[in-house]
């Protein structure tokens, strides 16, 4: 038997009372099934539960066979369908619509966390069966007139952030299912993240400022390390900066309550787990840093590094104009090392953390660390950055692969090191 196809014989047996043998046993042993009486008994509550039981019974398994673990996935699809107010209406959408079917099993094959998202809210479903309007890519005001719509219903702060918790959920599994269905490249993932994380902190920081009563002028919140370079991934921290025109102190209860409501968890989940340790002094500094007191740090105390970190760094939310201003003024002090030094400490830096990782039994699969990593390449970048970024501003770039195409159209990068870098750093995010 052709483990893709059901006979009305295979049918009447699946249908039947007792345990599966003869050639519908061999087709979910063939199929992959590690348990086929389990697999049995779940494709047979499922396809009585059709209009159409040898069709979807059918056309599951063809799916089912291709996967790498089809006894998770019917697990899950049988869940969905327990979870769907309307079964049959489920089923009988899987049995006629073949795509349908396909990116439900694309999905629950691909991604757990995804799947989750889904028999949360199986009404998502309609949404991803329409695929024609799945992979639009969104702009960040897409996203925020989008977001703009879902909270406007909701009269108090608590129920409007638990809105933009659910709507990051719906545009997890948008991107998300793109992703496994190859709709979008990796780039187009990390921008669509970013840009969703833009938005969401945006709006996050205009709900606590509407409650507190702060304005958020005069203060202004940077993104560095992945969505500063716009390169963030689905489960990445987000490195935020808290600056301020002067008078710092002013703003600390509105960068408490914006961290509040990122990272705090409610029957919704959370929006991002946020690490201010980039600031000046890390984890002992001001939460809020004044423009003058900043440049006063990175003229007196800042380290390579921290230059180094805010070659990232991007005005996502709060007052644009002081943002803006502010990276401008600090350009000339990132880029005023020369070559030797910063090579000698980005050289350092990374040696460290290979140290570490080894102390720790780390030392063999760090895709995002270790030799070989993500970090060789985002480092080697910003050395070339630092180092030339004051002679020729035009490599100066947040995104690693458009840094490495910057430096290689200046004669920094030979063709083939663009190529290996660029190869190496989208494969090992990938596998990230």
């Amino acid at each position: 038997m052709n483990r893709h196809t059901l006979t009305p014989a295979d049918c009447q047996l699946l249908l039947a009372a007792n345990p599966p043998a003869g050639a519908l046993a061999e087709a979910l042993v063939a199929a992959g099934f590690a348990e086929k009486n389990t697999a049995w008994e779940r494709l047979r509550r499922l396809a009585r539960a059709a209009d159409a039981p040898c069709e979807f019974a059918a056309a599951l398994l063809a799916q089912l066979s291709a996967t790498a673990d089809p006894d998770r996935v019917l697990v899950n699809v049988e869940r969905l369908a327990t979870n769907t107010p309307k079964p049959a209406d489920l089923l009988r959408t899987l049995t006629e619509n073949p795509r349908a079917l396909e990116i439900l099993v694309t999905v629950m094959a691909g991604s757990q966390f995804l799947t989750e998202i889904l028999l949360r809210t199986p009404a998502y479903f309609s949404q991803l069966v329409a695929h024609h309007n799945l992979s639009q890519v969104k702009t960040r005001a897409d996203f925020e007139t989008r977001i703009a719509a879902e909270i406007a219903p909701h009269p108090t702060a608590d129920a409007r952030l638990d809105a933009l918790r659910r709507f990051q959920r719906w545009q997890y599994l948008r991107i998300g299912t793109c992703d496994l269905l190859g709709l979008f490249d990796m780039p187009t993932v990390t921008e669509q993240l970013s840009r969703l994380a833009d938005a969401l902190v945006q709006t996050a920081l205009q709900i606590v400022a509407a409650d507190t009563g702060i304005s958020p002028a005069g203060f202004a919140v940077l993104a560095m390390g992945k969505l500063g370079g716009e390169e963030l991934n689905y489960s990445s921290d987000i490195d935020l900066l808290f600056i301020s025109d002067t008078a710092a102190e002013r703003y600390l209860r509105l960068g408490k309550r914006l961290i509040d409501a990122l990272t705090r968890v409610t029957a919704e989940g959370f929006l991002y787990r946020v690490d201010m340790r980039l600031r000046p002094w890390g984890k002992v500094g001001a939460l809020v840093t004044s423009v003058p007191a900043y440049l006063a740090y990175l003229h007196q105390n800042a380290r390579l590094w921290e230059k180094q970190a805010l070659l990232k760094a991007r005005t996502i939310a709060g007052d644009e104009p002081l943002g803006s201003d502010f990276l401008r003024q600090i350009a000339p002090l990132i880029f005023a090392a020369d070559a030797h030094t910063i090579q000698t400490d980005v050289r350092t830096m990374k040696t460290r953390i290979e140290s570490n990782l080894r102390k720790k039994g780390r030392g063999w699969g760090e895709v995002k660390l270790g030799a070989g990593s993500i970090r060789d390449i985002e480092f080697l970048t910003q050395y070339l950055q630092l180092a030339h970024g004051d002679t020729h501003p035009d490599v100066r770039s947040r995104n690693t692969l458009d840094g490495l195409a910057r430096l290689t159209a200046h004669g920094f990068l030979s063709a083939d090191e663009h190529r290996i870098l660029s190869e190496g750093y989208t494969f090992l995010r990938s596998v990230e």
